[in-house]
C-alpha cells in the first residue's frame, strides 16, 4: 500500500479543482492534480473527482472551496460583552443567515475576531450548510482522513511579497478580499471593480475576470500552474507551522485514530475487573433489596393515600397556575391597548423622521403601507447591502415606538453586472411597549375571520391620515 502523505490540499475556485499532496518536505509536492468540474458540481462532487481512483490522502485534509460563504459581520460591543461563545455563535448564525441566505438551522460556521471598529465588534466569519459538510466529511473518512479542515481560501496563504505597509488583495470569484498584516487579517470584503486595484499592493488573482488588472506591477495568477504550486505550499507550511498567527477562520473536524492492540488489552482487563465487582455487588444490593421490599410493603397503604391526596393537589396547583398565565396576558394585553391609545397619533410622524435621518443615496423608499402584521416599507436600491444596512439601523430606533424591524426581503431584478437593482421590502411588525416580552394572545372566533380587530383598524386609519397630511 502507498504510503500516506504528511497533508493534501483541495482547492476549489473558478470551476476548478487543485490536490496538491505534501510529504515532510513541503517544497516540493507528492503529487499533484488539476483539473476542472462542472458548472453544477457540487463541494461533494468536486472531492470525489480527485479522490476517486487517485492515491490515498493524507489524513490531515485542507478543503478551501470560494463557495464557502465568508464575510465580516459587525455587532455592537455592548450586546456581546461577557457573553459566552455558544450564545455568541448562535448571534452570528442570525446575522449569517441573513447576508448568506443558508437557513440558520443549516448553518455550521467558525469566527475569529478581527477586534473592534468604532462602537462595533468586528468577526470573521466563514460558514457552509450543514449537509453539505457532513457529506465531504463522510467521503473523506471513509478514505481515512481523521483531521478534515474546510475553509474559505482568503488569507491562509498568507502573502510572502507584501508590500511595506503589510497590505494585499485576494480576488476569489467575484469578491476582493483585502487583507492587512502581511496577509493575516480581513480588513474588508466587497464586490470586485477597477477601483481595488489602483494601488501597489500585491494582488492574488483567483476570479473569473482580468482586464483591470492588465499592466498591474504585481498580480500573482491562480490560472498558472507555478502559482498554485506555490499558494499550495504555503497553505500546507502555514497550517503545519504558523497556524496561530493566521486569522482565518476553519470549520475544523478532528476524528480520533484507532487505538493501539496494548490499549485494547488494558480495557479488557479493566472490563473484567469492573464485571467483577459489579457481580459482588449486585449480590449484596440483592440481598439489601429484600430487606426492603419487606419495609416496602408495610408502608404501601398509607402511600397509595397519599399519592391520591397529591394528585389532587397537582390539579389545583396547576388550574392556579393557569389562572396567573391567564391574568398576566390580560395585563400586557391592557398596557399594549393603551400604548397604541397614546402613541397613535405621533407614531408614524416619528417613523417618517427616521427614516428621513437614516435612509442614504443608495436607496429610495418608494412605499409604506399598512398590513395586520404592520408596516411594510418597499423600495429599491442599488446594492444588496443597502436595505440590511438601513433594516439594522431603524432596528434599534423603532423599539420606542412600538415595531420590531424585521429583515429586508430583496430580490434582484439582474440590470446590473452585479444583479441590481435590488427591490426590497421591510417589515415593522407591532409589537406595543418595548418593555414587555410577551407577543399579543390571538384568540379565534367566528367573525375573525371577515373582520379586522378594532386595535388594527385604528392603526391603519391613524396611518393613512398621517400620510395624506405629509403629502399635503
Amino acid at each position: 500500500m502507498a504510503k500516506r502523505p504528511d497533508i493534501s490540499v483541495l482547492l476549489l475556485f473558478n470551476r476548478q479543482v487543485v490536490r496538491a499532496d505534501y510529504g515532510k518536505d513541503l517544497s516540493k509536492t507528492a503529487f499533484y492534480l488539476h483539473e476542472t468540474v462542472d458548472v453544477e458540481s457540487t463541494l461533494w462532487d468536486a472531492v470525489e473527482q480527485v479522490t476517486s481512483g487517485y492515491p490515498p490522502l493524507s489524513s490531515r485534509t485542507i478543503i478551501l472551496s470560494s463557495d464557502v460563504w465568508s464575510q465580516i459581520v459587525m455587532l455592537p460591543k455592548l450586546s456581546v460583552a461577557g457573553i459566552e461563545p455558544t450564545d455568541l455563535e448562535e448571534v452570528l448564525k442570525f446575522e449569517a443567515e441573513t447576508l448568506s441566505g443558508i437557513d440558520i438551522d443549516e448553518i455550521s460556521l467558525a469566527w475569529t475576531l478581527l477586534g473592534p471598529r468604532d462602537e462595533y465588534q468586528q468577526f470573521w466569519v466563514s460558514a457552509i450548510r450543514k449537509s453539505d459538510l457532513e457529506d465531504v466529511n463522510k467521503l473523506l473518512e471513509s478514505v481515512g482522513c481523521r483531521e478534515i479542515v474546510i475553509a474559505h481560501p482568503a488569507g491562509l496563504a498568507g502573502n510572502l511579497n507584501t508590500s511595506p505597509s503589510g497590505e494585499s488583495i485576494e480576488i476569489w470569484d467575484d469578491l476582493a478580499f483585502h487583507l492587512v498584516n502581511h496577509g493575516a487579517k480581513l480588513s474588508f470584503v466587497k464586490q470586485a471593480s477597477p477601483g481595488h486595484f489602483e494601488s501597489g499592493s500585491p494582488v492574488l488573482f483567483g476570479g473569473t475576470w482580468s482586464e483591470p488588472l492588465d499592466g498591474h506591477p504585481n498580480v500573482e495568477w491562480m490560472t498558472d500552474e507555478a502559482s498554485v504550486r506555490c499558494w499550495s505550499e504555503r497553505v500546507a507550511t502555514n497550517y503545519q507551522q504558523r497556524l496561530a498567527e493566521l486569522a482565518a477562520p476553519l470549520i475544523r473536524r478532528t476524528k480520533r485514530t484507532s487505538v493501539t492492540p496494548i490499549r485494547h488489552l488494558l480495557t479488557g482487563v479493566i472490563a473484567l475487573a469492573v464485571v467483577g465487582f459489579c457481580f459482588w455487588h449486585w449480590q449484596y444490593v440483592h440481598g439489601q433489596n429484600e430487606r426492603l421490599r419487606q419495609q416496602i410493603e408495610q408502608v404501601k397503604i398509607p402511600a397509595a393515600e397519599k399519592k391520591k391526596y397529591d394528585s389532587q393537589l397537582m390539579a389545583i396547583l396547576e388550574q392556579r397556575a393557569q389562572v396567573e398565565v391567564e391574568d398576566s396576558a390580560l395585563g400586557d394585553d391592557l398596557k399594549r391597548v393603551r400604548f397604541f391609545l397614546e402613541n397613535q397619533s405621533n407614531r408614524f410622524a416619528k417613523l417618517l423622521n427616521l427614516l428621513i435621518e437614516l435612509r442614504t443615496d443608495d436607496l429610495v423608499i418608494q412605499q409604506m403601507g399598512g398590513t395586520e402584521e404592520g408596516v411594510l416599507l418597499s423600495g429599491i436600491s442599488l446594492n444588496g447591502e443597502a436595505a440590511q444596512a438601513l433594516a439594522k439601523r431603524l432596528r434599534e430606533r423603532a423599539v420606542t415606538l412600538g415595531w420590531a424591524v424585521n429583515p429586508a426581503r430583496q430580490e434582484g431584478q439582474q440590470q446590473l453586472t452585479t444583479g441590481g437593482p435590488w427591490k426590497f421590502e421591510i417589515l415593522l411588525t407591532d409589537t406595543g411597549p418595548f418593555e414587555s416580552a410577551v407577543q399579543p394572545r390571538r384568540k379565534p372566533s367566528p367573525s375573525s375571520k371577515s373582520k379586522p380587530s378594532n386595535l388594527g383598524s385604528r392603526i391603519t386609519h391613524g396611518y393613512w391620515q398621517i400620510e395624506r397630511q405629509f403629502k399635503s
